[in-house]
């Protein structure tokens, strides 16, 4: 064996921390910090990369990260006369308009957060306060449960994995994930996928080309409304769902393996239509679609844990 070989890996991590300089050297290190109320309100905006939001319990928000050093980062707090401050504004610009940089923004759980960025990776965990998040690409993920959840991307992939009571999602072609469940819960999308689980008392699923599946219930006296242009709706229930059923489609096709009811011919000879009581009715489930194709069927209560 060469002499030279005990000395290979020093060189390696030697090379390494050559090749990283020049990175590190091109970012500037974000931070600031101070006592706020617990529900304050925090806005932050431009061209960061990512960012990721946690909720903690402590009254403060702390903001910390890196980004390039040809990129401004501005902003601060609100600066009442003694006390904590009622909120923050940041943002983040870069003179190419290139997404660049990581922050991570700690806020009491209670706050509420407005974040917009072009394209981006918004993660946000553990508020439960009101989060309102908008990306043009990228991604939006989010963990818990807001009060108030509001989230729109245009390419964008919107993930949430929690019970918002109130949840308005909307997306241009990007999928939208959601479950466990909400009081009042509208997905919309143009393209996208819609997956949905859960139970709900109030839930709007609407959507043009994109297929849409929902695996869940409907609490008794609550609504579920389907609408689409042209794409397909698979809607799976439990066994023992209790509500009154109407579905019709235009053009398209009704696949009933809920139970032994058949769809009749539509009005005027076009497309078809199923209406029925399942147990012993209270919630109403409406839905409408054009050419899509619509299929019902069975579950178990493994929707709870979403798809």
């Amino acid at each position: 064996m060469s002499s030279s070989a005990p000395y290979r890996p020093l060189l390696f991590a030697w090379f390494a921390i050559l090749a990283a300089a020049p990175y590190a050297a091109s970012q500037q290190v974000v931070e600031s910090r101070r006592a706020v109320t617990a529900t304050a309100s925090v806005r932050i905006s431009g061209t960061f990369a990512e960012l990721r939001i946690r909720g903690w319990n402590k009254d403060s928000v702390v903001i910390t990260g890196s980004v390039p050093n040809d990129a401004h980062f501005a902003g601060g707090f609100l600066a009442p006369a003694g006390g904590p401050s009622p909120g923050a504004k940041f943002f983040v610009e870069s003179p190419t308009g290139v997404p660049a940089g990581t922050l991570e923004l700690r806020v009491p759980v209670g706050a509420r957060v407005w974040a917009k960025a072009g394209s981006a990776t918004i993660d946000a965990e553990g508020v439960t306060g009101g989060l309102d998040l908008n990306v043009i690409g990228g991604s939006v993920h989010v963990t818990g449960s807001p009060r108030e959840l509001t989230v729109e991307a245009m390419d964008g992939a919107i993930t949430v994995e929690g019970a918002a009571p109130w949840a308005r999602l909307k997306t241009a072609s990007g999928n939208i994930t959601l479950g466990t469940g909400s009081e009042d819960a509208a997905v919309t999308t143009v393209s996208g996928d819609i997956h949905v689980a859960g139970r709900y008392e109030r839930l709007r699923l609407s959507s043009v080309t994109g297929p849409v599946a929902f695996n869940g219930d409907i609490v008794r006296g609550g609504s579920l409304d389907v609408d689409t242009h042209s794409g397909t709706v698979d809607l799976r229930f439990p066994p023992k769902l209790s509500a009154d059923v109407d579905i019709a489609t235009m053009s398209g096709r009704i696949e009933n393996a809920f139970n032994k009811r058949s769809p009749i011919p539509g009005r005027e000879g076009r497309g078809e239509e199923l209406a029925f009581t399942a147990g012993t009715g209270g919630a109403r489930i409406y839905v409408r679609s054009f050419k899509g194709n619509v299929k019902l069927s069975q579950l178990s209560q493994i929707y709870l844990k979403t798809f």
